[in-house]
């Protein structure tokens, strides 16, 4: 074994230890892990936001507790562990070493995390193993799928989620019925976030079904500058306590990263503040706030749709 399978090891098993701690000490054991996390970090990511977890939770009121604690509650130790392991430490940590090493080195910028637009008939499990396979390469760990309407059926998805077990997936769907006819492939798959728009989890059964097998998943609300304020309503964010998911995404319709946007500085405020029992993401602009933290430098936001762009990305 290798140094970072011997660090994956010791962090799986102090995962599952805090699971266990859970059950009787929620409070107790989240401080640890957020100490305990900031204090084996060495990524500027992690150092960052376990600062920001440490801060949270000094607070003996803090609804991040009922957060976590619904989470170890509801989903599988497997699946939490999985994917907060391919996200925070092969994307974040791993990962980010490698893109800062590419910047220095070679002066490449690479953002942490993939974007695309699957409604492109010419994507196949071949070639999309193909363009994951060359951003690994590039430290890049986290890929994220949009919405598309054009492409529902998703048959060769779960292939490419078990083949790249070492990866994060959101996937964020445009109606329910897409993930619903492949829904048995999915069961055993631990590296995806299946994400469902508000209005459509919200008119199905779907999210009972994935609480039953205590699966990973969150809500999406797109939006514009005219429906803004609407989804940030609190009315609005008070249908998030039925829906069983503590992750919140907002996302802009126009696809642009602004740090300045009502969702994003909401998504800030709420996180500080925690005003509400969720953990609200606003999805460009978080993403360029992140890339800010691993590279110094915010970069534009890219959306790959067609593989011929891979090499001419870079």
């Amino acid at each position: 074994m290798n140094t970072q399978d011997v660090t994956r090891s010791v962090i799986r098993l102090e995962l599952a230890r805090a699971f266990r701690g859970m059950e009787s000490n929620p409070k107790r054991t989240l401080r640890k892990l957020a100490d305990l996390g900031k204090v084996c970090a060495r990524g500027s990511v992690q150092k960052e936001i376990f600062g920001i977890f440490q801060q949270c939770l000094r607070y003996k009121d803090s609804p991040y507790f009922s957060v976590m604690q619904n989470l170890v509650r509801n989903v599988s130790a497997e699946n939490l562990t999985t994917f907060g392991m391919n996200l925070g430490y092969n994307s974040w940590t791993d990962g980010a070493k490698k893109i800062r090493a590419k910047r220095d080195n070679e002066g490449i910028l690479t953002s942490w995390i993939q974007i695309l637009d699957l409604s492109q008939n010419e994507w196949t499990a071949e070639n999309l193993n193909a363009f994951i396979d060359f951003w690994k390469t590039y430290g890049v760990c986290t890929y994220a799928f949009l919405p598309s309407a054009s492409f529902s059926e998703n048959t060769f998805l779960p292939e490419v989620f078990q083949k790249q077990n070492d990866c994060a997936f959101l996937w964020f769907l445009p109606d329910v019925d897409s993930f619903c006819i492949n829904l048995d492939d999915y069961k055993d798959v631990q590296n995806v976030m299946p994400i469902f728009k508000m209005e459509a989890l919200m008119e199905s059964e779907i999210h009972q079904i994935l609480s039953a097998h205590k699966k990973l998943y969150g809500v999406y609300q797109l939006y514009n500058e005219q429906n803004i304020r609407e989804c940030i309503s609190r009315k609005s964010l008070g249908l998030l306590s039925s829906l069983g998911t503590p992750f919140l995404f907002f996302l802009s319709e126009d696809r642009k990263s602004d740090t300045s946007s009502a969702a994003s500085r909401f998504a800030v405020d709420t996180r500080m503040k925690q005003a509400y029992p969720f953990l609200a993401v606003d999805f460009y602009s978080d993403i360029t706030r992140i890339n800010e933290i691993i590279s110094g430098d915010p970069l534009p936001i890219h959306i790959t749709e067609r593989m011929n762009r891979l090499i001419s990305s870079v």
